[in-house]
């Protein structure tokens, strides 16, 4: 037998062993040698590459996206175990969750049993141009998604965030005038002609302690510290999670000391909503011809404490911001507050 006979022999042995090996390999599947080197050959086309890291590293991935698409939830179910997850928040964050989802289900009704691993980016972004009219309203649905879907990637319902490359909408800040003298004493007024003076301290808190409105909802008089003449706003009550102690300046002082109620009452008197909307509607606040803007105490706060006080740092901390870019955007405007007026407003001259 020739050298070469001997080794075209050898060859075959081993391809042969090879091949044997590889049935053996493949034997508990229903795929062939041929089926299976047919599905590396596609595999190194779809890849454009031959080498064999690279087609293993293509394949874990098409493992893991067919497992994904396999136990991934639906819209529907998702975001059920989404509010879940979130049940510790106030009930107001969750209200603003709940809304949220009600408004896309009923723009896009086919999205309740799509799968959650089919969203993608474009789409997402379809739908905050199409369901949420303002960049506000878009702005904080945007937020809401982002986390909705940072949940499902944690729970690996989807690979990978497809909110995360939707740029977040430009807010552009609106101005908000700052009331006037006569028209907060228009305010008092209607509260004592209405014989709604229960709701006058709640009212004094937001106009002139700068207090959120739904801060205010949440405050007992135990929260008014009488001899530190400050009032504690807790990590509970405050909006951004964080505390704060916020001055009693006298003229509110005079207020809360006629008013002031049991240690352990609320501030707010009940049925306090539907109240204080009375009394901006007898002072004057009528939807469409002059409607009430969102946080005009607190505005109105914030400009008549500058003017007065000129103290920007004091008026971040009474405010309970993080930094003063807020502050300076948004909340301060100096339209009609001059030094006299703003004198006479934190003595209370002619507003009660």
């Amino acid at each position: 037998m020739s050298t070469e006979d001997s080794f075209n022999i050898r060859v075959s042995r081993a391809l042969v062993a090879q091949a044997l090996s590889a049935e053996q390999t493949l034997e508990k599947t229903e795929i062939g040698v041929l089926d299976a080197a047919r599905l590396v050959k596609e595999l190194s086309e779809l890849g454009r590459t031959k080498k064999l890291n690279q087609l293993r590293r293509i394949f874990r991935i098409g493992v893991d996206a067919f497992s994904r698409e396999h136990r991934t939830p639906t819209f529907c179910v998702a975001f059920t175990h989404f509010l879940a997850a979130k049940s510790h928040l106030r009930a107001r964050s969750l209200c603003d969750y709940r809304q949220m989802y009600g408004a896309i289900l009923k723009k896009f009704p086919e999205l309740f049993s799509q799968k959650i691993h089919t969203f993608t980016s474009p789409k997402c972004g379809e739908i905050l141009d199409n369901v949420f009219q303002t960049s506000r309203q878009r702005h904080k649905a945007r937020a809401i998604l982002h986390s909705f879907f940072g949940y499902c990637v944690r729970h690996g319902w989807c690979a990978e965030n497809p909110v995360a490359a939707i740029d977040s909408p430009i807010l552009k800040e609106r101005e908000i005038t700052p009331l006037s003298l006569a028209e907060i004493a228009a305010i008092f007024r209607a509260a004592r002609g209405l014989g709604l003076g229960a709701c006058v301290p709640a009212i004094a808190l937001m106009l002139f302690a700068g207090i959120r409105p739904r801060e205010v909802e949440r405050l007992c008089w135990s929260d008014i510290d009488w001899e530190e003449k400050v009032i504690s706003i807790l990590p509970t009550h405050s909006k951004t999670g964080g505390s704060r102690h916020v001055n009693i300046f006298p003229v509110l002082e005079k207020i809360l000391r006629e008013r002031r109620r049991d240690f352990s009452d609320p501030i707010c008197p009940q049925n306090w909503r539907r109240k204080w909307k009375r009394i901006r509607k007898a002072a004057g606040w009528c939807f469409p011809e002059k409607p009430w803007q969102q946080d005009v105490l607190r505005h109105t706060f914030a400009s008549y404490h500058l003017k007065f006080f000129k103290n920007l740092p004091q008026l971040q901390c009474e405010m309970g911001h993080a930094s003063l870019r807020l502050l300076r955007t948004r909340y301060l405007s100096m339209r009609g507050v001059t030094l006299a007026a703003a004198e006479i407003f934190w003595r209370g001259e002619g507003i009660f």
